[in-house]
């Protein structure tokens, strides 16, 4: 998905200034980790919505419940992990990384995003090469997974080239080879769009209002692109207290324990509303970016992103988990559903979603190595364009 997931090493602040703003940019990148535990929590609930509600919910409505449906809600999580990439890429921007940033970062985009999808491209062409894929034959048995299931018999010329090209442009040509990849095109037009904006950002006379204006337009019609931008607003908001300051006088019972305990009853409804009636991506978005905003202001929510161990495991790995357990929901999880056959129980159905999940992180950590090749080759490729 994006680099919507992109992980804390990517946001690095290229200033020509002095070394007093490198400082405040570094420092204020620790002050936003809590993104990073945020957009883990968010690829763990891909995974158990693909996992659970997704392969088995055809099998077993009880795993397709109201009330776990907003723990599991994958397309809101997409909205989440756009919000989350608008503030934090332009964080460093907002934290004193000036021009410079801005052009690094973009140069680095597509390398840092391209190289993990064609490495599980890769693994993916291997799987079916070696016959350990049966994604299609589990689908007879788990009718669910045909909706996520992704073409196979592809040539390496041809997997290779969606890959590289067509997962930006046209996703869903010869597949698409991995399904949850549908929103690339929204991850990069909206991350270049919000680099083309933050260069702007010293001509804009009110440029908050300016981009909160263009917000609200791109709503009608690109929800998606939308939420890059209100998420700069609620990084920039963070960066400058705006957002963690008290409430108003008049609003001081928003910040007492019974408001949030509310505040957090609806949310999770909407949620819930949002997975089992099927909302608009409309809907998603304005959802994601009050969760995002809720994430940030209230303190032991956001320390509990930002410091438990849990929480930074998983923004570590955050977007190889999205990436490879598509990988093992097509060759480990398949595998044990054929197995399994007809006699496939809920149980039974439990245990293999609960491998799945397992075996998921497992080879995301595994993937480490890649993720690192990404980041230094990007950046490597930057330092050469700018010298």
């Amino acid at each position: 998905m994006s680099d919507i997931l992109q992980s804390s090493d990517d946001i690095h602040v290229y200033s020509s200034s002095a070394s007093s703003a490198r400082a405040e940019a570094r420092s204020s990148r620790l002050r936003l980790r809590e993104l990073d535990g945020l957009r883990g929590w968010a690829a763990f609930s891909v995974l158990l919505f693909h996992s659970t509600w997704q392969t088995f919910g055809e099998n077993f409505a009880v795993l397709r419940n109201s009330w776990t449906a907003a723990l599991v809600d994958g397309s809101l999580d997409v909205s989440v992990f756009f919000v989350v990439s608008g503030a934090a890429l332009s964080a460093p921007f907002f934290a004193g990384g000036g021009g410079e940033y801005i052009l690094s970062a973009a140069l680095r985009r597509y390398i840092r995003l391209t190289t993990p999808i064609v490495a599980t491209v890769l693994l993916l062409t291997l799987a079916e090469r070696l016959g350990l894929a049966r994604l299609a034959e589990a689908s007879h048995i788990a009718p669910g997974l045909s909706a996520i299931a992704g073409e196979t018999g592809l040539s390496l010329a041809q997997a290779l080239k969606w890959a590289f090209c067509n997962v930006y442009t046209k996703p869903f040509e010869w597949g698409p080879v991995l399904p949850f990849l549908w929103t690339m095109p929204w991850e990069i037009v909206g991350s270049l769009a919000l680099f083309l904006l933050l260069a702007c950002y010293p001509a804009m006379k009110r440029p908050e209002r300016s981009i909160a204006i263009g917000a609200c337009f791109l709503m009608l019609l690109f929800p998606y692109l939308a939420a890059f931008l209100f998420g700069a607003l609620i990084g920039k908001a963070r960066l400058t207290g705006a957002l963690v300051a008290p409430a108003p006088r008049r609003l001081a019972f928003l910040d007492t324990l019974a408001a949030k305990i509310v505040i957090a009853a609806a949310l999770y409804a909407l949620a819930a509303w949002s997975m089992t009636a099927g909302a608009v991506p409309h809907a998603h978005v304005i959802l994601a970016v009050a969760i995002v905003a809720v994430a940030l202001r209230w303190r032991g929510l956001s320390d509990f992103l930002a410091e438990n161990a849990v929480s930074r495991f998983l923004a570590k790995i955050s977007f190889p988990l999205y990436l490879v357990h598509y990988v093992v929901i097509a060759t480990a999880t398949s595998e044990l559903i054929v197995f399994a056959g007809n006699r496939i129980t809920l149980p039974l159905a439990i245990a293999i979603s609960a491998a799945t999940i397992l075996l998921s992180v497992v080879a995301a950590v595994l993937f480490q190595p890649v993720e690192r090749l990404a980041h230094a080759a990007s950046r490597r490729f930057a330092a050469l364009v700018l010298g």
